[in-house]
């Protein structure tokens, strides 16, 4: 114990020279600068030479900071702030502003400055909004406009996300048409990776023959991966689906419904590649099955805007008569995140 308060009255007392934080890795590299964050296995550092790198958590054998960070231990149910001094065998010496200290290994850090839905002392937000120029193909083919948004909030126990888009398209057969869609997810985590949901949306497509497609269900989910360099989440569970259509029969059916959302940003690079899906296989007709997805790649092109290249696929395998069963919208545009 008096071994311990000797050394941090030496570490609290000791000329700090420049101010920054300093990271030592496996292979003898010493990297300086601010760190952001950790998730996952990326130790997040924004460096004055080379912007804000990825390092992985994997490869870090010390860390030393100048300011008080938070501090996520594994099993603990909320963050300690201190700051971090390195200690012989791979350990950190964690001093809180009150000059207390414990020592703890670099592997039972679980986050550092953590999100507030993982600390659990609040909820994180985050929203995107789309603008781009369409090219449409399937049952119109047009050139027009087309925007959408999410917005996303999570918190430790429960996540819940709002979404829409609009498309004006301008055929030369049909005239002007219209679609649109609106959705809403809530969901509950029974622990870190699982959670029950319940969901819903409203689809309207004057070119489907679709004047109302309201879907609405819960079920089970799954996140496989959860990571800035890396997310991955898959759901499955019974929607009820009701359409209404200009010209043709409407109908009501069970459907066994399931989603699927993913994105990724390849080692060392800020663009990110995403796929969303999320279908309805009809119960009472097996034939028929409804699937709505997007995929694409952002690229950064200054503070929170990116130029986004997108591709929508829309398939029905049992559409309305005289409607093409595939729709492709490809958008290119840019997006703002927030």
């Amino acid at each position: 114990m008096l071994k311990l308060a000797l050394l941090v009255a030496c570490l609290c007392f000791a000329p700090s020279g420049a101010a920054a934080d300093e990271i030592r890795l496996a292979n003898g590299d010493r990297i300086s600068g601010q760190i952001k964050g950790r998730a996952g296995d990326r130790l997040i550092v924004a460096t004055p030479y080379a912007g804000e790198v990825a390092l992985d958590w994997r490869q870090v054998v010390s860390i030393s900071t100048t300011q008080p960070v938070e501090v996520m231990l594994r099993g603990a149910a909320a963050p300690t702030l201190g700051t971090l001094q390195p200690l012989y065998g791979g350990g950190a010496l964690l001093v809180a502003p009150d000059a207390s200290a414990a020592e703890i290994a670099l592997e039972d850090i679980a986050y550092l400055n953590p999100e507030p839905h993982r600390s659990g002392l609040g909820t994180s937000y985050e929203g995107r909004a789309t603008l781009s120029a369409t090219y449409t193909s399937g049952n119109v083919e047009s050139e027009r406009l087309y925007a959408d948004a999410e917005l996303t909030a999570r918190a430790r126990l429960y996540r819940y996300s709002l979404s829409g888009k609009i498309e004006q398209r301008e055929d030369p057969v049909l005239g002007d048409t219209s679609a649109w869609l609106v959705g809403g997810n809530y969901d509950r985590f029974l622990d870190e990776r699982r959670f029950g949901y319940g969901r819903t949306s409203i689809e309207h497509d004057e070119a489907k023959d679709v004047d109302r497609r309201t879907a609405l269900g819960a079920g089970y989910g799954v996140e496989l991966l959860d990571a800035p360099a890396a997310s991955l989440s898959v759901r499955g569970g019974l929607d009820y689906v009701v359409v209404e259509r200009f010209v043709g029969p409407g109908e009501e059916y069970p459907a066994a419904g399931w989603g699927i959302k993913g994105s990724l940003r390849p080692k060392g690079r800020k663009v990110e590649l995403f796929h969303e899906q999320e279908g309805f296989w009809n119960l009472e007709d097996t034939a028929a099955v409804v699937v709505r997805s997007k995929t694409g790649v952002r690229v950064p092109l200054i503070a929170r805007i990116n130029a986004a290249a997108q591709l929508n696929v829309d398939w029905e395998r049992r559409p309305a008569p005289g409607r093409a069963s595939t729709d492709r919208t490809l958008l290119l545009g840019v997006d703002y995140t927030w």
